[in-house]
């Protein structure tokens, strides 16, 4: 049996980084966490090549003493608490002690950091966690923390980086959400020496907003205030005009710290009740000032995630601040909130389950990292299972003949209504068939992107689109940009993160092209860092951000030419995800329901 040994220093810090430091972003958002901790007015953070090659953040902070910048490094270090009873009201951005060491044992790391009464300061070099040198110079009061190379010496943790685009909407997400934080501070984000972000520390947090989501953006936000039992809620929600497909834009803070929270996403979406369309999330940026003491900040190992004393009671103050900002902007809900009183729902779902709203996005995601499966799609040509039994197999035969028959009209299709504003009701021969609407249009858009030439046709726009994007959302584009420009998509920079878009695939041109391209990005962006979304893949996603909804009322002839369109792809029975379209109700099944056999 081997012996049980201590791990040297070394080892210890990079299984510690290992915790911390994830990517470039958790080295800015770690620093700049500090540097505000130490009473900075302003913050610079300038990163190069996505902060691969170099993250520097530059403060007006109290500075330190050449002892404390030793000991600054070292492992459980803070000034942050001094007992365990400190733990329970945490007031402070950081107070683990492991962000410095952590992030040194895996980079080349250079302190430069004077007090603001001090005579000198002084110049810290720690190469892969260990001290080379310290001696004093002359330099502003504050702190500038250089990282160089980070993850130099554990190669694989480098390989496994996005591009550089990923990486540097990573740290400008990081920015940008500490701007919000604390707006009375100023912030400036510079990448390659280009400035992305600035904010004026005016401690106007619609300013802040503004240089996240343009003016344009800002004006759709609406402010909500309450204070009740000792809790205090400020901040601003989006108006039900501003959604997104995701929740990645609700952002939360508790005691000017970010954090996420389902439970006051919840509280939040419940407010808005129907006047958001379905699958569809509000944007905010919402502060919740609350005593320390009645929110333990230890439930995640990097303090992201909160829990409430009273979690229900937190719940609908929320909800009912949200009701009360939506109603006195001309916006009053449809849908019902429980009382006071009421127990929050999601405290009613098993452990470990989701709400079926985030089901539904998880398994919308799962399917699109695995894209649409060929074998998949030949084996449900038909719309029935692969069966092993001689019988159903000929059945299944008979069934894609028929539908085949029906493209090339040799028998008749009977459109014979829309059920629930969702399914399309036909006859085609002695069959009844449910066609999910969203889905056989999903289908036909597809294939028509598939069989495009090498590029899909694109319609140019009359007047071009003007997206206000966040910075993870930017590089997702960036990163497909080619890709989008072979699927219809003409789209170029404009400044900040915004995107013009000039022109889209000429199969969707007469659909919502904002929404949909906005989805399409999310989606990207939601994708994963490391990886790109292949061109099967995005012609998935295309055609179904594209796609009439379930929901959307349809006209005789819309359906008529939804299923003649639909009969006459190669697939008819499986969307490009591979989900079930057509469900068939043979003469056989009927009789055999009403026990006429």
């Amino acid at each position: 049996m081997p012996t049980v040994k201590v791990l040297p220093e070394d080892v210890a810090n990079r299984i510690a980084a290992g915790e911390v430091v994830e990517r470039p972003a958790s080295v800015v958002k770690e620093l700049v966490e500090n540097s505000i901790d130490a009473g900075a007015g302003r913050i610079e953070v300038n990163i190069e090549e996505g902060g691969k090659k170099l993250i520097e953040v530059v403060d007006d902070g109290c500075g330190m003493t050449d002892q404390d910048v030793v000991v600054a490094v070292q492992r459980f270090a803070t000034s942050k608490i001094s007992t365990a009873d400190d733990l329970q009201a945490v007031v402070t951005m950081g107070f683990r002690g492991e962000a410095l060491p952590s992030i040194a044992a895996v980079s080349r790391m250079r302190i430069i950091t004077r007090p603001a009464d001090g005579d000198e300061g002084y110049v810290l070099v720690v190469n892969g966690g260990q001290i080379e040198d310290l001696r004093a110079i002359g330099c502003p009061a504050g702190t500038t923390v250089q990282v160089a190379e980070l993850f130099f010496n554990t190669p694989a943790r480098r390989k496994f980086l996005g591009t550089t685009a990923t990486e540097r909407g990573h740290c400008q997400e990081w920015v940008s959400r500490l701007a919000l934080a604390r707006p009375d501070i100023a912030f400036k984000f510079t990448h390659n020496g280009t400035v992305l972000f600035t904010s004026t520390g005016s401690g106007d947090l619609l300013s802040v907003l503004a240089a996240i989501y343009g003016s344009t953006g800002a004006r759709q936000f609406i402010p909500i205030s309450l204070q009740a039992r000792g809790l205090a809620i400020s901040g601003f929600i989006s108006s039900p005009r501003l959604f997104r497909s995701t929740k990645q834009h609700q952002l939360f803070f508790v005691n000017r710290r970010f954090v996420r929270s389902r439970m006051l996403s919840h509280a939040l979406t419940e407010a808005y009740g129907m006047l958001l369309p379905a699958a569809k999330n509000p944007l905010c940026a919402i502060h919740i000032d609350i005593d320390p003491h009645s929110v333990d900040p230890n439930v995640h190992p990097t303090k992201i995630e909160v829990r409430f004393r009273n979690q229900a009671e937190v719940h609908n103050l929320l909800s009912r601040a949200a009701a009360e900002a939506l109603a006195a902007a001309g916006y009053r809900s449809l849908g019902q909130r429980p009382s006071a009183e009421a127990e929050h729902p999601r405290d009613r779902l098993p452990a470990g389950r989701l709400a079926p709203a985030d089901e539904e996005q998880r398994s919308r995601i799962r399917r699109l990292r695995l894209g649409p499966s060929r074998d998949l799609l030949d084996d449900r040509q038909a719309g029935l299972e692969v069966y092993q039994s001689a019988p159903l197999a000929q059945e299944a035969h008979n069934q894609q003949r028929l539908w085949q028959a029906a493209a090339e009209g040799d028998v008749p299709v009977r459109v014979l209504g829309q059920h629930a504003d969702r399914y399309i009701v036909a006859q085609l021969g002695q069959q009844l068939l449910l066609i999910d609407q969203h889905r056989a249009a999903e289908r036909v858009a597809y294939e028509a992107l598939e069989n495009a030439d090498d590029q899909v046709r694109s319609q140019l726009l009359v007047v071009p689109l003007t997206l206000e994007l966040s910075a993870t959302e930017l590089a997702a584009a960036e990163n497909h940009q080619q890709a989008l420009a072979k699927l219809g998509f003409v789209i170029e920079p404009f400044g900040g993160t915004s995107l013009l878009v000039r022109a889209v695939p000429a199969v969707i041109a007469d659909r919502d092209v904002e929404q949909i391209l906005r989805g399409l990005i999310e989606e990207m962006a939601q994708h994963g860092a490391t990886q790109r979304l292949d061109d099967s893949q995005l012609r998935a996603s295309i055609a179904c951000h594209g796609a009439l909804k379930a929901g959307e009322k349809l006209s005789q002839d819309e359906m008529e030419r939804l299923v003649a369109d639909l009969l006459r792809t190669q697939a008819p029975a499986v969307c490009p995800h591979g989900d079930p379209v057509i469900l068939t109700l043979g003469i056989d099944y009927l009789d055999r329901r009403f026990e006429r056999r």
